[in-house]
């Protein structure tokens, strides 16, 4: 129930802003394969730098644009059930972007491709993507998501930030979590796994 309560909410969002335009937003994407911050572990930035280029090699113009939000994890949804429907939280940053790394990212949430069914499923019943898109892009935009959570983990780690947890050993988790999710992808031909 949970996935589908998230995968309609999200397409529903992303349909009721498909007009709707932000002056300065800024725009997809952000992750610089070239930074520093990406040197703090050895596999890092070829991990970083393989994700990109498959994004690149999808062509995120291609895809439908929109407002995003980002961070859909589980907990930015709530439920109203006097009303019997649901919204989304915490929408901190004005970004325009591919709708599809918002569902990229939802799926991320919920274990990825292999438990997120249900929720890609109630997304696409709401016509927000269709099946061809989401069929072609999830995956190069799933690789790209962890590939984000790498470098956002990695920044931290080179700046000692510890905003929001109890030390640094959160961070290093976090970091060694995205290089799990990578590897799954497999590392082509860049050895870095």
């Amino acid at each position: 129930m949970e996935q589908q309560v998230i995968g309609s909410t999200l397409g529903r969002v992303h349909r009721a802003l498909a007009t709707v335009r932000v002056r300065d937003a800024e725009r997809f994407h952000w992750v610089d394969p070239t930074a520093g911050h990406l040197g703090v572990r050895d596999w890092v930035r070829p991990a970083v730098t393989a994700a990109v280029r498959e994004l690149d090699e999808l062509a995120p113009e291609t895809l439908s644009w929109g407002l995003l939000h980002t961070d859909p994890a589980p907990e930015a949804f709530r439920w109203d059930g006097t009303a019997s429907v649901c919204g989304v939280i915490d929408w901190s940053v004005a970004l325009t972007g591919p709708l599809l790394y918002d569902l990229a990212s939802a799926v991320m949430y919920v274990g990825g491709p292999d438990r997120g069914g249900e929720l890609v499923e109630a997304y696409l019943r709401g016509g927000a993507l269709d099946r061809a898109e989401v069929d072609r892009g999830l995956r190069p935009m799933l690789r790209f998501r962890w590939a984000v959570q790498a470098d956002y983990f990695a920044r931290r780690i080179v700046a000692d930030d510890r905003t929001g947890i109890d030390g640094p050993a959160e961070n290093d988790k976090g970091l060694a979590d995205a290089r799990r999710r990578l590897v799954a992808f497999g590392p082509g031909d860049e050895g870095w796994a």
